[in-house]
């Protein structure tokens, strides 16, 4: 059974930004869905936040095609009222993590991948059936070569 997470903007900014911290591992995990190794989740509001950011340093050209890309190998869901309702009742102090938190968990995703230490932090262990990772950590702990049993350890990266 393939590993289904939740990919957070941070994760797709990883990608579309040059020089970003997580990039590596980012374009790691994205290049194992277009592998069709694992399957991933993002929002559509996601994808808004990650325009604005391309529209403001100009490279809009850039980040729709890499858009056309995403909606062909990812899972890109809207947020729900659902969500919305959840994460008013449960507001932890962000609204849009609230939001992107439940939308992974009503998406039955396995993993949350993001850069983002406090995200990680609010909901660590609130869902047993969800782990919360750094790009870093969740192409350690569960990337695994083909033909093996084991994850990637640091020396075969």
């Amino acid at each position: 059974m393939k590993i289904k997470a939740f990919l957070d903007t941070n994760v797709l900014m990883d990608v579309l930004q040059e020089g970003r911290p997580n990039a590596a591992y980012s374009q790691i995990i994205f290049q194992a869905v277009r592998d069709q190794k694992m399957e991933a989740v993002i929002t559509t509001q996601s994808l808004v936040d990650a325009a604005y950011v391309a529209e403001k340093a100009g490279r809009t050209d850039v980040f729709l095609a890499s858009v056309q890309k995403c909606c062909d190998i990812i899972n890109v869901e809207p947020i729900s009222t659902f969500d919305i309702r959840s994460a008013c009742r449960e507001y932890n102090g962000d609204f849009e993590d609230d939001c992107q938190y439940y939308r992974a968990e009503d998406s039955c995703c396995d993993i949350i991948v993001t850069s983002d230490l406090d995200f990680r932090k609010k909901y660590q262990g609130k869902n047993e059936h969800i782990k919360l990772m750094s790009p870093k950590e969740f192409v350690a702990k569960m990337m695994v070569p083909e033909g093996t049993t084991e994850p990637l350890s640091g020396k075969d990266r």
